[in-house]
């Protein structure tokens, strides 16, 4: 077994052997349809020459190539490598250096930052593939490429099964350096498996993904799921909250997931009441913490049966549940499949109801295998068995988790990670920038944004906001770039050179 074999069994499936998989915009395949073209992809890269285990990237928008590249690599065993459109050339070949694709699929908007790369990238790639117009020369039109290739089932030497790494999906630290995480086709199921129990996800399940797909939260909390159990998934290229609303009324859209800055976007809509959003039976909500005032607004004006705020990460996906706000505030109790404890400094947990404060950890089949190439950060993160996740909470007399502090300094905007020491590294590099702080800052739209703590070379030579998003310009994704700045005489550190944030955030944040 292996996730790559969902796309046959759907397709042979009575129920679901000519029902819709896939819409994104005005195109749309049945099950049948697309297993067969996930076979032309498969069959392509085999005659491409790849191995089992040889990565594949996409730099995709949300589209159904994306979900053909995905699958065709899970059936092979190749293994699935998918991008975050907003980095910059610089940080794509960083990723690339570290996994060295031999595959690439890419959207045509991304023609110019696909050709920086390759400026910096020198390695082969084997396969370049583009989808929409126009084409870099470089590459080859994606349905010209994939014309070549058979419909029929590919024959694979070695079959991937469930310990086999389907694909490395790149996570924000907060070390300064993005980390791949390897997730196995056993995770992929166990993810599935929980989220499908817990949004009710059945057949009849219609849902609309907007959040990224290569984010874990689009892909595996909302994309697989209805997938596994035979639902329809529209796929919404980009992120437009208006355009949200029509999907959900004109295709009677069961089920959506989103974060926090996403459903107040929605709600905040001018002519938000002439949606007809009664066909929704289940909202997921995760990626950063949601005030109580918009789950108030959610329940009252989306009116959803089931709301469910998760909790968990790339390297786990979502391993703790809060329906329909039972517990506000609270991060939830365990998945129907996961093993969580939040555990002191000496391993132990912390007891129930006292207000002890710990580190939320978990352990289960749904645990990636480790950092791609990072062994020392995989033994820091998995330790005993148990995946650490650096975020500090108290449990409540009921086994509730309430998430206090983070033990890290990342940031959390509008659903992304941003880890302070690469912004940190960048701006020290500004002519005018004597030392640098990164904090986050709250913020009503983004939740989070970055707070920029600047110790000037010269006090009578002013930086303006405009000239540090300038300088940062190409150097880091625009999501990372700090929203903030505030001129401080000195940034505190620690006799070792260690910023003192906790200082910092209680002054400024």
């Amino acid at each position: 077994m292996n996730v790559g074999n969902w796309a046959l069994k759907r397709a042979l499936f009575p129920l679901t052997k000519d029902k819709t998989a896939f819409i994104s915009g005005d195109k749309s395949y049945t099950y049948t349809e697309f297993n067969r073209r996930v076979n032309q992809v498969a069959n392509g890269l085999i005659k491409q020459g790849l191995k089992k285990e040889d990565r594949v990237a996409v730099l995709f928008f949300n589209c159904i190539e994306f979900m053909e590249v995905y699958f065709a690599c899970a059936k092979t065993g190749f293994i699935f490598i998918p991008l975050n459109f907003r980095l910059t050339p610089a940080e794509l070949e960083s990723i690339f250096s570290e996994t060295n694709p031999k595959a690439l699929f890419f959207h045509s908007e991304f023609g110019g930052t696909i050709g920086e790369l390759l400026n910096l990238y020198k390695e082969p790639i084997g396969t370049l593939a583009t989808v929409g117009e126009p084409v870099p020369e470089f590459a080859t039109p994606y349905e010209e490429w994939i014309s070549g290739f058979e419909e029929n089932e590919p024959e694979i030497p070695e079959p991937p099964d469930m310990e086999d790494p389907q694909m490395i999906m790149y996570t924000s630290g907060t070390t300064g350096r993005a980390k791949g995480a390897v997730l196995p086709h056993r995770k992929t199921f166990w993810n599935t498996f929980n989220d499908s129990l817990e949004l009710l996800f059945d057949i009849d399940a219609i849902s609309l993904v907007s959040i990224p797909i290569f984010h874990s939260g689009g892909l595996n909390i909302i994309t697989m799921p209805t997938f596994y159990i035979g639902g329809t998934i529209i796929l919404q290229k980009f992120w437009n909250p208006e355009e949200a609303l029509k999907i959900i009324n004109d295709h009677r859209v069961t089920h959506f997931g989103a974060v926090p800055t996403m459903l107040q976007m929605m709600l905040d809509v001018p002519n938000f009441s002439q949606y007809d959003l009664s066909s929704l039976r289940g909202v997921g909500i995760g990626g950063a913490p949601a005030s109580k005032e918009l789950l108030d607004r959610i329940v009252d004006q989306m009116k959803v049966p089931l709301l469910v705020q998760v909790f968990g990460c790339t390297e786990t996906s979502i391993v703790l549940s809060c329906s329909n706000m039972e517990k506000i505030g609270s991060a939830g109790i365990p998945m129907f499949h996961a093993e969580v404890k939040v555990l002191k400094e000496d391993g132990t947990e912390v007891e129930p109801g006292s207000g002890e404060v710990g580190e939320v950890c978990s352990r289960g089949p749904y645990v990636m295998l480790g950092y791609w190439n990072m062994p020392e950060e995989t033994a820091e993160a998995m330790k005993d068995g148990w995946f650490h996740y650096g975020d500090l909470a108290t449990v409540d007399e009921d086994g509730y988790v309430y998430i206090v502090d983070r033990k890290k300094d990342m940031i959390i905007s509008g659903g992304e990670n941003i880890y302070p020491a690469e912004v940190e590294k960048v701006l020290a590099e500004h002519p005018k920038i004597q030392d640098v702080a990164i904090i986050g800052a709250p913020d009503e739209k983004w939740g989070e944004v970055g707070h920029a703590l600047v110790m000037l070379k010269n006090p009578d030579d002013p930086l303006t906001l405009e000239e540090m998003e300038s300088f940062c310009e190409g150097k880091l994704a625009r999501y990372k770039i700090p929203k903030k700045i505030t001129f401080v005489e000195a940034i505190p550190r620690t006799l070792t050179g260690k910023i003192l944030k906790k200082e910092l955030r209680k002054l400024y944040a």
